[in-house]
């Protein structure tokens, strides 16, 4: 699933891609339809890339799932294919902590942490969710990778939460994570 505009998820206009298949299951996840491995739209990597470089606006992607790092190497192509025609930023959320992902020691998920500029780490937990702002729970570290975003760093972890609410061909959709409060209003839980 991917959303071209959005400023819900980060800094500046970025372009929204959830990944399929999560293997973390956590307790109140907010797109439990995407844990199962093998269902969703399939798309070519270089569809997307193409759908990313669309809008000369978009400063950057953010990247969630199910779990990205499943992925890897197919978000490693797309990454690759927009950076050779610009300079384009990568937010990720996963479910694993970044020690869990160095300890793989897999070439693709290395080099997704190699393209990543801010990662968002560690698993949802209902019970810590505060309502603080770009991220689900307060165990979730915000670890910037690279300078890129070091000055947009307060952004996490403060008061309030944006969302974003798109309506296309009778389906909604939902950007940013909504507080309890929101959930409830919504009908999601």
């Amino acid at each position: 699933m991917w959303e071209p505009r959005t400023t819900a998820l980060g800094p500046g206009v970025r372009f929204a891609l959830w990944t399929q298949g999560c293997d973390k299951r956590c307790k109140g996840c907010i797109s439990p339809h995407s844990r199962v491995m093998l269902e969703g739209e399939k798309l070519t990597t270089e569809f997307i890339a193409e759908q990313m470089l669309a809008d000369d606006e978009t400063e950057g992607m953010t990247i969630s799932g199910g779990e990205p790092f499943l992925q890897a190497g197919a978000l490693c192509k797309i990454i690759e294919e927009v950076r050779t025609h610009r300079d384009f930023g990568v937010i990720i959320y996963t479910g694993y902590v970044l020690s869990e992902l160095r300890e793989k020691h897999d070439v693709s998920v290395d080099r997704l942490l190699d393209y990543c500029d801010l990662l968002i780490d560690g698993p949802y937990m209902e019970e810590l969710n505060d309502g603080k702002s770009l991220r689900g729970s307060s165990n979730q570290q915000v670890i910037p990778l690279s300078g890129r975003y070091e000055k947009y760093l307060d952004m996490y972890g403060s008061q309030g939460r944006k969302i974003e609410v798109y309506i296309r061909g009778g389906k909604t959709r939902i950007l940013g994570i909504p507080s309890r409060d929101e959930f409830d209003k919504l009908g999601l839980k």
